[in-house]
C-alpha cells in the first residue's frame, strides 16, 4: 500500500461530505473513493463524491437517518445507499467482495478489508481512497503512479477483470479519452479482443455508457479507436451499421453540440445515431430496417423513438426547409423542438437565411381559433373539425400569422359542410 499526503484540503474537508464522513465514523470506517479522488488529484472538477464504508448498508442507513440526513436505499442489494442534500447526491457503498460474476451481474458479500475492496475495482486510478484531510491511500500500490503518468490500466490481469463485467471495456474507452498519450497495451488488447461479448449486456447499460463516451473529452479520438478496432459493430449487433465512420468534419460538429444535451438522458445517442443512419448509403427500406433494429436493440422509450424518427426525417428532407416548417414546430411542440431543428442545420453547416433566423428566434402568436370555435359555428364534432382547422391554420401561417380571430372564422365559408 502507498500513502501520500499532499497537504491541501480536498472538496470533502467541509460541508455535507465532511458531515457524512464524521457521522459514519471518520476514516477508520469511511473514506472517499474513486472518481472524486482521481479528479481532485488531476485538478479536474469534482462532480460526484462517493464513499466506501466498513459499515453494513442497513447500519450506515440507520446512523445517517438518526442524524437527520435524507437517505434512500438506492442500490442496497449491492450495498449502496444515497444521501440527498441541496440538490446533490452522495453515494455510500459498503465494502464488499464479488464472489460470483458472469460478465453481467455479480453476487456480492459485504465486509472485507480496504485492500479487498480496492482490488475488486476496475482501474488502478479508480481505486484511490482519501480521508477527510486529503491523505491518499493507494491499496493497489499503482494507482497514484499511474495517475501521475496518465496511464489507464486494469487492476490485475485485464482479461479477468473484463470477464467479470463486460461493461468495463466500454468504461475503459470512456476513461481512455483522458489518457491517450500513454496507452497500456495489455489493457487495450484485452478490451478489443473481448468486445465481441458486449452483446451480452443489457440495452440500458450499453446505452448509458455509450452516451458517456459521446460526451467524454476527446470523444472523436475514442470513437476512431472504437470503430477501427471493430468495437462499434459489437455495440450495435444486430443493427446493420458495421463500423461506419462519419465524415470527420461532421462528427466534430455533432460532438461540439452534444455537450448541450448532457442533461437529456439519451439524446446524445439519438443525435449520433440519427446522423449515422442517414449517412449510410442504403436504400430507404434498409434505413427503415436499421431504425427498427436500433429501437428494438436499445429498448428506446416512446419519446426517444419519436426523436430518432423525427431527426432522420429532418435530415432526409433538409433541403425542403422553409419558414412554415419552423412555425409549425413552434405551434405543435414549442421552443425545444425548434432549437433541436436549428441544431440539426448548424451541425450540417447549412447557412440560415434571414427569414429563417426570424422564424427560429421569434415564436409566432398563438393560433387564434380552436376546434370548439368551429363546432360553435355548426361543424360536426370529429374528423371534419380537424381537417378544416388545419386548412385554416395553413392559410393563417401563409399570411404571416396575422389574420385575426374573426378573419379565421370567416374562412369556414370556404369549406363545404
Amino acid at each position: 500500500m502507498l500513502s501520500v499526503n499532499l497537504n491541501r484540503n480536498p472538496p470533502w474537508s467541509s460541508g455535507v461530505p465532511l458531515k457524512i464522513l464524521q457521522t459514519l465514523g471518520g476514516s477508520d470506517k469511511t473514506m472517499i473513493v474513486g472518481g472524486a479522488v482521481r479528479d481532485w488529484l488531476s485538478d479536474e472538477p469534482v462532480d460526484d463524491i462517493d464513499f466506501a464504508t466498513k459499515l453494513l448498508p442497513e447500519e450506515a442507513m440507520k446512523i445517517l437517518l438518526d442524524s437527520g440526513f435524507n437517505v434512500k436505499p438506492t442500490g442496497i442489494e449491492h450495498g449502496t445507499i444515497t444521501v440527498f442534500k441541496d440538490n446533490k447526491s452522495y453515494e455510500i457503498t459498503s465494502l464488499r467482495k464479488d464472489i460470483l460474476t458472469d460478465g453481467r451481474h455479480a453476487k456480492v458479500v459485504f465486509g472485507g478489508t480496504w485492500e479487498e475492496d480496492a482490488n475488486r475495482r476496475d482501474f488502478t486510478i479508480n481505486a484511490l481512497y482519501s480521508d477527510e484531510y486529503g491523505s491518499i491511500l493507494d491499496f493497489t500500490g499503482k494507482g497514484f503512479k499511474d495517475l501521475e503518468n496518465k496511464k489507464l490500466r486494469y487492476i490485475g490481469e485485464p482479461s479477468k477483470r473484463i470477464k467479470e463485467d463486460y461493461l468495463r471495456l466500454l468504461r475503459y474507452f470512456r476513461f481512455l479519452s483522458r489518457y491517450l498519450d500513454n496507452i497500456d497495451k495489455a489493457s487495450m488488447d484485452a478490451s478489443i479482443l473481448l468486445a465481441k461479448n458486449l452483446n451480452l449486456l443489457s440495452a440500458e447499460r450499453l446505452l448509458l455508457e455509450f452516451n458517456k463516451i459521446l460526451l467524454s473529452k476527446n470523444a472523436i479520438n475514442i470513437l476512431d479507436k472504437i470503430i477501427k478496432n471493430d468495437v462499434l459493430t459489437n455495440i450495435f449487433i444486430p443493427v446493420l451499421i458495421d463500423n461506419y465512420q462519419l465524415n470527420k468534419s461532421l462528427l466534430k460538429n455533432i460532438l461540439a453540440k452534444l455537450i448541450n444535451y448532457k442533461d437529456r438522458l439519451n439524446y446524445p445517442f439519438v443525435i449520433y445515431v440519427s446522423f449515422l443512419i442517414t449517412s449510410i448509403e442504403q436504400k430507404e427500406t434498409n434505413k427503415n430496417n436499421i431504425i427498427s433494429l436500433v429501437i428494438k436493440k436499445f429498448k428506446l422509450s416512446r419519446e426517444d423513438k419519436r426523436l430518432l424518427i423525427r431527426n432522420i426525417d429532418w435530415l432526409l428532407n433538409i433541403k425542403k426547409i422553409n419558414k412554415i416548417t419552423i412555425i409549425n414546430l413552434w405551434l405543435d411542440y414549442g421552443e425545444l423542438e425548434v432549437m433541436d431543428f436549428k441544431d440539426i442545420l448548424i451541425i450540417n453547416d447549412i447557412s440560415i437565411k434571414n427569414d429563417l433566423k426570424n422564424a427560429f428566434n421569434k415564436p409566432p402568436p398563438k393560433f387564434p381559433i380552436s376546434g370548439k370555435d368551429l363546432i360553435k359555428k355548426g361543424l360536426k364534432e370529429g374528423k371534419e373539425v380537424g381537417q378544416v382547422l388545419n386548412h385554416i391554420r395553413d392559410w393563417w401561417i401563409l399570411n404571416d400569422c396575422k389574420p385575426s380571430y374573426s378573419e379565421c372564422l370567416d374562412k369556414i365559408k370556404n369549406f363545404d359542410n
